[in-house]
């Protein structure tokens, strides 16, 4: 089984895009019914989880022939 070497800036920028995306959502309203309302916890939650399920994501393409890295 082959691991990959991700880069932790390219995590930490890939997260923070997704995260501020969501807030920026979800603060406009696109999201929800309640336009001007933050879920803090949903979006630690995706924080948190989004560069787990990237690597491993990373480790299934690493080790795949048929998936393109």
């Amino acid at each position: 089984m082959r691991f990959p070497d991700p880069s932790p800036a390219e995590y930490a920028v890939n997260t923070a895009v997704v995260v501020l995306t969501l807030a920026v959502l979800q603060y406009t309203g696109w999201l929800s019914d309640d336009p001007a309302g933050l879920d803090p916890v949903f979006l630690a939650v995706v924080a948190v989880t989004f560069p787990v399920f990237s690597y491993l994501l990373a480790v299934l393409a690493a080790n795949v022939r048929w998936i393109p890295e």
